[in-house]
């Protein structure tokens, strides 16, 4: 993509996500991480959503499940206590935003977004640390794109790279 193409892009895509995040959770459900119908998550960055009805009461309980049965030194729980401390929103996420699911014309304006079977709520971060995951290997697209549109994530992405290391996947 040009330079051009990425600045459209990332100007669009800066507008969807603030529109996505904006969804209220209007399910009737004790569960305030779930899938959009209240059900249980699927995360690829989650080796259990596939077999388990992973869904979570608050964001400390999420927290919890992500660093359960995990071998920390003092200098990562340190790292995970300081990161998982905040308290983040809850909000609506695609949690699969890579380049494949993101289609853009010859402009670079985005015609859709495709993919959405692990989308649902989930701290406010969870979209910003996935795409970091999902697309290392371009680093343009996370210096010009992600990493302008999502700000103050820095600890949890280092975090979340921590623990997607540790953890089972699919």
């Amino acid at each position: 993509m040009t330079d051009r193409q990425l600045d459209a892009a990332a100007q669009d895509l800066k507008g969807y996500l603030a529109e996505l995040r904006s969804i209220p959770n209007t399910i009737n459900s004790p569960f305030c991480i779930c899938n959009p119908l209240g059900g249980g998550i699927l995360d690829w960055r989650i080796g259990d959503s596939q077999r388990q009805q992973l869904r979570f009461r608050t964001g400390t309980e999420f927290s919890q499940f992500l660093t359960n049965d995990l071998p920390f030194d003092d200098d990562a729980r340190r790292q995970i206590s300081k990161a998982h401390s905040v308290k983040h929103d809850i909000v609506f996420t695609h949690a699969d935003l890579n380049l494949r699911n993101i289609l853009v014309d010859e402009m670079g304006r985005i015609s859709g977004i495709v993919d959405w079977e692990c989308a649902g709520w989930y701290p406010e971060y969870w979209e910003y640390t996935k795409m970091h995951f999902m697309v290392r290997v371009t680093d343009r697209w996370i210096a010009d794109v992600v990493d302008q549109i999502f700000l103050g994530y820095r600890d949890e992405l280092v975090v979340e790279d921590m623990l997607a290391a540790m953890a089972p996947s699919w």
